[in-house]
């Protein structure tokens, strides 16, 4: 039997991706008691799959209510269980395990409520940075995400990010991918793990190609 409350997360994000009103759905949302929100998502998997459909419909929800882009992450709109939260709540607090935004993923940030971290992942999984992003790009192939299958999901998204977003100079062996991945390498594990990540995704050996990131990042 599909959980509820990603069931709920689910029928959020499509609607929002196919631009219906979703303002029904919400206010189940924000009338959950936390309690049995907690007892109902009582496995990482359960949240990731929550938490990622939620962070993707509301930045596709906010992003049409705001004309300042930049600032859409801050915004506390996301009402659940009777609290408030922001993209960056999720994205960090929740889905990040109490990081701090900057700091490449070594500082925890004590300061998040105590909603945030009930709410939390137990084990940090890189691959949120993939899910999280490519919401915004034009070919996502992922319309939801489902607890039956993120591990698959999420081996998918990460594999069809990086094919997008990385860029070959073969001659100069040279290679670009997002900056994210530096912003936050100590999510993936290091320096040397991006390395091997973006080589294990790409099948390709990059031995002797130096690696750079474009300019922007989230």
């Amino acid at each position: 039997m599909k959980n509820y409350y990603t069931a709920l997360s689910e029928e959020i994000l499509v609607t929002a991706k196919s631009d219906g009103d979703s303002t029904l759905l919400r206010r189940q949302l924000f009338y959950i008691r936390a309690a049995k929100l907690e007892k109902s998502l009582d496995s990482d998997d359960l949240r990731k799959t929550f938490w990622i459909n939620i962070y993707n419909a509301y930045y596709l929800i906010i992003s049409k209510e705001s004309t300042d882009n930049a600032s859409i992450f801050n915004l506390k709109r996301i009402k659940i269980a009777r609290s408030q939260l922001s993209l960056n709540d999720i994205e960090h607090g929740i889905l990040r395990k109490s990081k701090f935004k900057m700091g490449f993923g070594y500082l925890t940030n004590p300061f998040y409520s105590d909603f945030i971290k009930t709410f939390a992942v137990r084990e940090l999984d890189y691959r949120i940075h993939f899910a999280l992003r490519s919401i915004s790009l034009e070919k996502t192939t992922i319309d939801h995400y489902d607890s039956e299958i993120i591990e698959n999901q999420l081996v998918q998204i990460t594999h069809n990010f990086i094919q997008s977003e990385t860029e070959f100079d073969t001659k100069l062996k040279l290679i670009r991918t997002s900056k994210f991945l530096f912003s936050y390498y100590r999510d993936f594990g290091g320096m040397r793990s991006v390395k091997k990540l973006l080589q294990a995704s790409l099948k390709k050996d990059l031995k002797g190609y130096t690696l750079q990131f474009k300019n922007t990042a989230k």
